[in-house]
């Protein structure tokens, strides 16, 4: 095998390896009647050649991710194929750990990625990062109360210019969230903006911008049973603002019987007549890893209330980055934490899946320890979960 980075004359054969990966197109070339795609993120790739033919390919795009409340070089899985005769014979696996090492040599301290299968991705080192919380209600249930000083207005901007400081902001409190660069947002695909949709803004009387709304009307079809006015992105930093939204989305009730949401913050019962909603759907979303554990730490911001040290034993899968495979005695006081060399009393032994997940939030000590993929005392979960608490992450970037 040979492992190397994509050059521009290869691109011809990773479109077909992808095309047939990933198109329900059944055909390689692009269909006379689709619109020009194009790629909000710029994709490095790398393949793994078998005598000469190119048999897999991994994308990576750079990204910037809020982890723990420290913006961290972040390498965006894409675009991960194999060519089906060639597939559960270890090419996938061994082009990772290549990347890995590429990437490594590069600065990147965590990566994450949007699975096609949680389970394959786990025996990379992968955990699940964050869910999507998927709601949908009916307009006329939705509680409308007096939102005196908001007024909300259709903006026009094909770039979303007005939007993208909202968003920066949030992304300022928010774990998980990328840094979203200024050309990318009308291709997201996560909104798909080729197929158009519409902008609302949220002022204050002053005609300060508190938040933003982007929607679309979306029909019934064969793989949707009803139809629905569908909320792409809200964002909102105080209660008048979520409360003028709201109260827009129910004056929708002539247009669509439901709204379908996947907010930021979950607190939204309360806003309703009725509990018994039409859908409450939990989504997986994405997955996250530690490609440094050394030096992604004492980047991190801790809680100024904690004061403790913790030998973390960390065990890699299949060795992908074996410069994890090791302790780590990490060191927490006055908000700041470093790898130190003298030991502790206190040790925890894990995967470095199960440590992402830690880091991130999206999983305790305690709850790996109920399943047996954690090792160690009561005060070591203990300690690990005062230094890494539960808690909300979110990545809406959908490469």
């Amino acid at each position: 095998m040979e492992f190397r980075q994509a050059t521009e004359k290869d691109q011809s054969v990773l479109k077909k390896i992808k095309r047939y990966a990933f198109s329900r197109e059944n055909r390689y070339d692009e269909p006379e009647t689709s619109s020009p795609s194009t790629e909000p993120y710029p994709l490095r790739d790398y393949v793994v050649e078998d005598q000469s033919k190119i048999v897999a390919v991994i994308g990576v795009i750079d990204f910037s991710q809020r982890v723990r409340g420290v913006f961290v070089k972040m390498a965006g899985m894409s675009a991960v194929a194999c060519r089906p005769e060639y597939r559960r014979q270890g090419y996938i696996a061994k082009l990772f750990q290549f990347v890995f090492e590429e990437l490594h040599q590069q600065e990147y301290l965590v990566s994450t990625l949007y699975p096609f299968n949680f389970n394959f991705y786990e025996r990379l080192g992968y955990g699940q990062a964050d869910s999507i919380h998927v709601y949908t209600v009916k307009t006329s249930d939705i509680i409308q109360r007096p939102t005196p000083n908001r007024i909300i207005m259709e903006d026009f901007d094909p770039n979303y210019e007005r939007c993208q400081p909202l968003y920066e902001r949030l992304s300022l409190q928010l774990d998980g969230l990328a840094k979203r660069p200024d050309h990318v947002w009308k291709y997201l695909r996560g909104w798909d903006w080729t197929k158009h949709g519409f902008q609302f803004i949220c002022q204050d009387l002053d005609g300060n911008d508190l938040g933003y709304l982007i929607l679309r009307f979306e029909q019934k079809t064969q793989t949707k049973p009803f139809s629905y006015l569908e909320v792409r992105e809200m964002v909102f930093f105080d209660s008048e603002t979520k409360q003028a939204f709201l109260n827009f989305l129910a004056n929708h009730d002539s247009q669509r019987k439901y709204v379908k949401f996947a907010p930021f913050d979950r607190n939204y019962l309360p806003f309703l007549k009725s509990p018994r909603i039409k859908e409450n759907q939990i989504v997986a979303n994405s997955m996250f890893r530690i490609i440094n554990v050394e030096q992604l730490l004492p980047k991190l911001t801790y809680s100024k209330d904690v004061n403790a040290q913790i030998t973390i034993d960390i065990q890699e899968y299949l060795n992908l980055c074996p410069w994890n495979n090791r302790q780590f005695t990490l060191e927490v006081s006055n908000g700041k934490g470093n790898i130190t060399s003298s030991g502790s009393e206190i040790i925890v032994q894990l995967g470095i899946k199960e440590f992402s997940q830690i880091v991130i939030g999206f999983h305790t000590p305690h709850e790996f320890a109920e399943v047996g993929k954690i090792k160690g005392s009561s005060l070591a979960y203990d300690t690990l979960a005062s230094i890494f608490p539960k808690q909300t992450t979110s990545l809406r970037e959908y490469f």
